[in-house]
């Protein structure tokens, strides 16, 4: 007996998809997959609109945010508080400075550390001229020590800032004293005509002393005459200045 044996070829299966088969299917995941992430992202949603409801109805973190609003407030007071200290700080400087300068320009104007600059007037002042009568007493036509003290009180009660006598700025530490026939002011010795410089307003200077100390010396036939100067300069105390007839 004759066997006969036959090979069939072996013929690979196709790929398969599970949607290849049936296009409804693939129809069908699409949907439920589109659907599950609905419900997905509806139930995230909804835990987390849950954790915030929770939250905000939470004492505990209801006081929290009081407390970190509480800080954010005062936080925002003490940052206008410094603004304002500095504003404080730098007005409070600006007022001391002013008012050092103005200590060291009232200061100068009795001890005469400073220059002085501005308008005012001269005084010049000279012995009489007039022959002495009979039994007249000689000093009566002659200028003291007092004449200019007086004269020069009444310049500093005008508010004049700044005067000198015969380039001798005056100061509180200033004397002028009778030495002889002649005046001692500080350590100099001066003689007539004396002259007296007076930074201040022209105006008042002269109405001052022309009331007061300068009548009563022209009745003694003292001689004097007045300008003003719209600039005028008295050096600091202890500077040599030369002084000649105006």
């Amino acid at each position: 007996m004759d066997w006969k044996i036959f090979i069939k070829p072996y013929i690979p299966p196709e790929e398969y998809t599970p949607f290849d088969a049936d296009p409804k299917k693939l129809n069908g995941f699409i949907f439920f997959a589109i659907l599950g992430f609905i419900i997905s992202f509806s139930l995230i949603a909804k835990v987390e609109g849950s954790s915030d409801t929770h939250k905000s109805t939470n004492p505990a973190y209801l006081k929290l945010q009081s407390i970190r609003q509480s800080i954010d407030s005062i936080e925002m007071s003490n940052a206008m508080l410094e603004s304002e200290i500095l504003l404080l700080n730098h007005s409070l400087a600006q007022i001391l400075e002013s008012k050092r300068k103005q200590e060291v320009l009232t200061l100068s104007k009795f001890t005469g550390s400073h220059k002085k600059v501005g308008e005012g007037i001269i005084i010049k002042l000279s012995d009489s001229d007039q022959p002495l009568q009979l039994h007249e007493n000689p000093n009566i036509g002659l200028i003291h020590n007092t004449d200019l003290l007086e004269v020069i009180n009444n310049l500093w009660s005008a508010k004049a800032e700044a005067i000198s006598l015969n380039g001798e700025r005056i100061t509180s530490r200033t004397g002028i004293r009778c030495i002889g026939p002649t005046i001692l002011v500080n350590k100099t010795r001066i003689t007539p005509p004396f002259i007296i410089k007076a930074i201040g307003n022209p105006t008042t200077l002269i109405n001052t002393i022309q009331k007061g100390p300068l009548q009563t010396l022209e009745l003694a036939g003292i001689k004097y005459s007045i300008e003003k100067y719209n600039r005028l300069e008295i050096p600091a105390d202890g500077t040599i200045i030369l002084t000649g007839d105006f």
